[in-house]
């Protein structure tokens, strides 16, 4: 065989193997697209809020949030005002114009809102012990920021369990109200007679307008149009994925003053509401994870 068709054999050979393997790397697998998708990867810390879950609420159903929110069926309690999760993203999410990433829950019939934190890693030690900026929603001018809640433990499951708040105020979450497994809303794994829960507290999910005789709960309109966790009243819901897009923008510090971050690496989320409604029972949320909102 001539140098020349040699030559040509080679080119040819080199050149189909380049095109099957162009189009080799540009199928879709499982591997990629994990790799390009960030999902909560680590949960630092889970407390339960009093509630009316709490017979149902284990420490092991943090694995609910971790990864990609659609592969699984789990979901994660946060219980009462104050319960919370500490979570971890598997890298960094960038702030980008816009909402940056979304935080799943549980579709429901009304809002459950959840006030969500967010911190940087920025002495790259992998643990959220740091600074917490939380995100500002819809309802910041009427929430009580700097806010705290103590419970107490009661005697026995069938009574109620009283609070008191930084504002001196008092009151009780009523014991098996609604539901078999209400009777009991003192969490199992809260060691102590006590427990206190600082955050941010939300206005009330609900009111009740009298009709008759009958109660008839309702969300006011407008009272959570955008910025928490578990809001399907949100025009930053996703009626699709059952979730909310925030964005890394709203964030502020403690003083309530806007902080501008470029990226975050941890999130808390936090039960917001403190309020027994009547027949709907104590406002919780329930979460499914969280992620990166995509772009294409």
């Amino acid at each position: 065989m001539s140098s020349h068709k040699m030559f040509f054999c080679f080119y040819t050979i080199c050149l189909i193997a380049s095109v099957v393997a162009m189009f080799s790397s540009c199928e879709p697998t499982e591997e990629t697209e994990e790799n390009t998708t960030i999902y909560l990867s680590t949960v630092f810390e889970y407390v339960y809020g009093p509630g009316q879950h709490a017979t149902q609420a284990k420490s092991s159903d943090t694995q609910y949030i971790i990864g990609n929110p659609t592969k699984h069926s789990g979901w994660l309690y946060l219980g009462g005002f104050g319960g919370y999760v500490v979570a971890g993203f598997s890298a960094n999410i960038t702030n980008d114009q816009g909402p940056d990433f979304e935080v799943f829950a549980l579709p429901g019939a009304g809002p459950e809102p959840a006030v969500v934190y967010v911190m940087r890693d920025d002495n790259g030690d992998g643990q959220p012990n740091e600074t917490w900026y939380e995100l500002k929603g819809s309802q910041f001018e009427y929430s009580q920021r700097n806010y705290s809640v103590t419970y107490y433990k009661p005697g026995a499951d069938t009574e109620n369990i009283s609070w008191i708040d930084s504002n001196s105020q008092t009151g009780e979450l009523k014991a098996g109200f609604g539901s078999s497994y209400t009777s009991s809303w003192w969490w199992a794994e809260t060691k102590g007679n006590s427990i206190t829960f600082h955050g941010t507290r939300l206005p009330d999910a609900y009111e009740n307008i009298l009709v008759g005789d009958v109660n008839n709960w309702s969300v006011p309109e407008g009272r959570f149009e955008w910025g928490y966790a578990e809001n399907n009243s949100g025009t930053d819901y996703d009626s699709i994925a059952y979730s909310n897009r925030l964005d890394i923008n709203q964030a502020v510090d403690r003083d309530g003053n806007p902080v501008h971050l470029d990226h975050i690496r941890f999130i808390k989320i936090q039960s917001a509401v403190l309020q027994q409604a009547g027949w709907l029972n104590e406002v919780s949320p329930e979460i499914r994870g969280a992620g990166k909102l995509m772009r294409f």
